[in-house]
């Protein structure tokens, strides 16, 4: 069940022929129902490169079945819900400077944000608790330095109010804790000889101060996305930095985790090697505090215990797995996987696939998906 074919041009006309009159839906799964789930939201591209989708699968409920829409003209990459008018989002490109508001309820895009001269977004981004203020990470690309800028914009116009430093080059990840009071995030670093140290940062937003630096460990990944517990767990997912070659026997991944108020470590086991290229999306089971991470390049979805950093799993059923979340009611991790975005959920228990949860072609190849309650 975990391998598939190239979408073919019959099925790619077909579904971008539906996707451009709004909405179309698949044949939903039948699983039984513990709880909500919740809406998978995720984002595409065609074989082309110049179609791009936004897709909602729902595995539960009236709505039951895979939508897509294709009036994005970028590949989506971060997804900002705004907590305040939940039926409206941001989504960011990763290295690039396409930015919208997205009404999901309506099911278009509403307005494009724009950024100030050469800078790029660089994937993600975050409303304040009161959806006051919108935190969008960018990056000055024009200079050459990578040096990491918070724009700090209104939550409703999205005009440009001020900016504070991500204290570090090549910006990434964010996540608001402590009641919105504290910015974390990933730097991933300059290049390996020379550049900036790879770290995760966590800045005071109203005094735009730093509070905490804390290094990627070993030198040779970069940090990429990042994951907290709400007691202050804290885990890295890294790629190879830059400077290492591709036929180098260096060029694998690596995942990272610190305990409350300690320092990173790398995990160790002998799988790492096999995680060629970037370690891409991560989830948490609180619970549990098991942690899955992908690598597409490797073919892996790991499972750690985030305490111990030990491995508890490693799968190969899945060819290219991406983007990892856990579901709202915290059953079941949610994998999306392969060139055409196949998804299934996988018990947090067990961490056995649910069958009968299987569904082909979402459209959701990017780096993530996102569990959202879409009323």
């Amino acid at each position: 069940m975990g391998a598939q074919d190239s979408l073919s041009r019959r099925d790619f006309l077909a579904i971008t022929a539906l996707a451009f009159a709004g909405n179309s839906w698949a044949n939903p799964p039948a699983i039984p129902s513990h709880g909500k789930i919740g809406s998978v939201i995720g984002f595409g591209k065609a074989q082309d490169n110049k179609r791009y989708f936004i897709s909602t699968v729902d595995f539960e409920g009236q709505q039951k079945g895979v939508r897509w829409q294709s009036d994005i003209d970028f590949f989506g990459h971060g997804f900002m819900p705004n907590p305040r008018r939940p039926h409206l989002a941001v989504v960011a490109e990763k290295h690039g400077r396409g930015c919208i508001e997205w009404d999901m309820a309506a099911r278009k895009v509403t307005r494009a944000l724009s950024i100030v001269g050469e800078r790029q977004f660089y994937g993600h981004g975050v409303f304040t608790p009161d959806a006051k203020h919108l935190l969008l990470v960018e990056t000055v690309v024009e200079d050459g330095s990578y040096r990491g800028v918070i724009s700090i914009r209104d939550g409703t116009s999205y005009e440009l109010l001020g900016e504070f430093p991500s204290y570090g080059a090549a910006p990434h990840d964010v996540i608001l804790i402590d009641g919105g009071k504290t910015l974390v995030v990933t730097n991933g670093g300059g290049v390996l000889n020379g550049g900036d140290t790879p770290c995760v940062c966590f800045v005071d937003v109203k005094t735009r101060a730093l509070r905490r630096r804390v290094e990627v460990p070993g030198g040779r990944m970069n940090a990429g996305h990042l994951a907290l517990t709400l007691q202050g767990g804290l885990v890295v997912v890294s790629a190879p930095r830059t400077g290492i070659a591709e036929d180098s026997g260096d060029f694998f991944g690596g995942i990272s985790f610190a305990l409350p108020g300690q320092e990173l470590h790398a995990a160790e086991d002998d799988i790492i090697r096999a995680m060629k290229g970037e370690t891409l999306s991560l989830a948490i089971h609180q619970p549990s505090m098991v942690v899955a991470a992908t690598s597409p390049a490797g073919g892996l979805l790991t499972f750690w215990d985030l305490r111990s950093g030990k491995l508890i799993k490693a799968s190969r059923e899945f060819q290219g797995p991406r983007g990892v979340s856990v579901t709202l009611n915290g059953r079941y991790f949610v994998l999306t996987y392969g060139k055409q975005g196949h998804a299934v959920l996988i018990d947090t228990q067990t961490l056995q696939t649910v069958e009968e949860s299987y569904v082909e072609r979402t459209l959701i190849s990017g780096s993530h998906n996102f569990v959202h309650f879409l009323a």
